[in-house]
């Protein structure tokens, strides 16, 4: 076989896996928005080294005042419709690093898990003790039914929807 024949072949070879590869994680991100539950094992699969802690395990910390830091992973115009009562806005790691120091229990939530997740596992690895990412995220805590607050720190009941599809997982 020619030279061009190999390098044409192996060209083949590299396109058929990246597509392989994105079709796999199209389909896990799929499943993974069919339910919380589904939502919560993907997350758990896909970052097996961060701790999460379920809702009512934070909701008694917090009730506790075992002085939690929280850190809310969301976009701006989700952090604006709510947010759990103390949470402060920060999606860069290195700023979550400087709010987490010195802190005994670091809790990093976003919508369902996935970004705060790779946040806390980020935060764990560079050697901040007791971080952890809120289980099914601000989806599953509002679900639950629990306290949140809007921009001006009124109780409020919803949760922006982060988009069409994962907003689904949010019950009415």
């Amino acid at each position: 076989m020619s030279r061009k024949g190999i390098l044409t072949v192996a060209l083949l070879f590299l396109v058929a896996f990246l597509l392989l590869h994105f079709a796999t994680r199209g389909y896990r991100e799929v499943e993974a928005l069919q339910s919380m539950e589904k939502a919560m094992a993907a997350v758990r699969r896909d970052f097996p080294e961060a701790q999460p802690v379920p809702a009512p395990q934070l909701a008694a910390w917090i009730g506790e005042g075992e002085g939690v830091v929280l850190i809310d992973a969301r976009a701006p115009e989700e952090f604006a419709v709510s947010r759990i009562p103390g949470a402060r806005r920060e999606t860069a790691i290195k700023g979550a690093a400087k709010m987490a120091a010195g802190a005994k229990r670091v809790v990093v939530y976003d919508a369902v898990g996935f970004y705060s997740a790779e946040v806390a596992d980020a935060l764990g690895a560079a050697g901040s003790g007791g971080t952890f990412y809120l289980e099914g995220g601000i989806f599953q805590w509002a679900n639950e039914g629990r306290p949140l607050v809007d921009a001006d720190g009124s109780p409020t009941t919803k949760v922006h929807p982060y988009n069409k599809l994962w907003g689904r997982l949010l019950k009415r």
